[in-house]
């Protein structure tokens, strides 16, 4: 019986023994490890601190609320600044970088190797990231100009055609940041080129055939609008007079002496007119 209490307790002396050899030796890594991630955590906040105060001071801020690249980034969530943002990227890149440093000294190379392939992943997730926000922006610059050119030329489809142009950017956009993180694109670029033929054959089919007196009239609108201006007093072909009112882009408006209102299609208004 003494024996046996021997043995065991020899058995689990032994095994304590081995724990508190391996515990003792784990504490120095455990402890180089702590030390690792306490500088990298201060080094990353002086860093994000540093990189955010340079960036306002030079003005990015301004320079992407001209853009509209703060107002794309406010569609992510709380808007707090291009600055701010890429101080807080800056800040986690840093801090990873001492979290696989600290997970090399554990003897967590697993760890380590994984979280060093997502650092090496990250120059290309923030290369995506601004190629959407600045293409996004891009796209709110075009449709706005779209829009603002086609209202100078008094166009009643402004809105659609400049909407149609923030779509077109913006899926070209959303391609070339698909392509940055290095997924294939193929599909995405097979069903943007399927919609742009679509749309074309559709206005083609809309021009040629379906609503070809509405085309026709849009068409003549450019003429009329480069003929006349509102207000010209004019003479059509069937002996209206009257002042030019508004020209749309199916038919033009003119206001008779006696107050009335003609409309007549664009595609017949400059047959036969008379300017005074």
């Amino acid at each position: 019986m003494k024996e046996n209490i021997s043995i065991w307790f020899e058995a689990v002396s032994g095994s304590l023994t081995a724990l508190f050899e391996e515990v003792a030796g784990f504490l120095p890594s455990l402890f180089a490890a702590l030390v690792i991630l306490l500088v990298g955590y201060f080094v990353s906040r002086l860093l994000r601190f540093a990189v955010s105060s340079i960036l306002k001071k030079v003005g990015v801020d301004k320079l992407a609320q001209a853009t509209g690249i703060d107002q794309q980034l406010s569609k992510f969530g709380k808007n707090v600044g291009v600055s701010s943002t890429l101080a807080v990227l800056v800040f986690w890149i840093t801090f990873l970088v001492f979290i696989v440093t600290a997970a090399d000294s554990l003897g967590l190379s697993q760890l380590g190797e994984t979280m060093d392939q997502f650092l090496r992943f990250i120059p290309k997730i923030i290369a995506a990231t601004l190629i959407l926000l600045f293409g996004l922006a891009a796209a709110n610059l075009i449709k706005n100009a779209v829009y603002n050119a086609a209202k100078a030329a008094e166009f009643d489809f402004a809105r659609p055609l400049s909407k149609a142009a923030y779509g077109l950017v913006a899926i070209l956009t959303l391609s070339l940041t698909i392509n940055q993180l290095d997924i294939d694109t193929v599909l995405l670029d097979t069903i943007i080129a399927i919609a742009l033929a679509t749309l074309g054959v559709g206005t083609a089919i809309s021009l040629g055939l379906g609503s070809r007196e509405a085309s026709q009239n849009i068409i003549y609108s450019l003429y009329v609008s480069d003929t006349v201006k509102v207000g010209d007093s004019v003479t059509t072909k069937d002996g209206i007079q009257g002042n030019v009112v508004e020209i749309t882009a199916v038919v033009t408006i003119l206001r008779t002496p006696d107050e009335s209102l003609k409309v007549i299609d664009n595609k017949n208004f400059l047959d036969g007119l008379t300017i005074h």
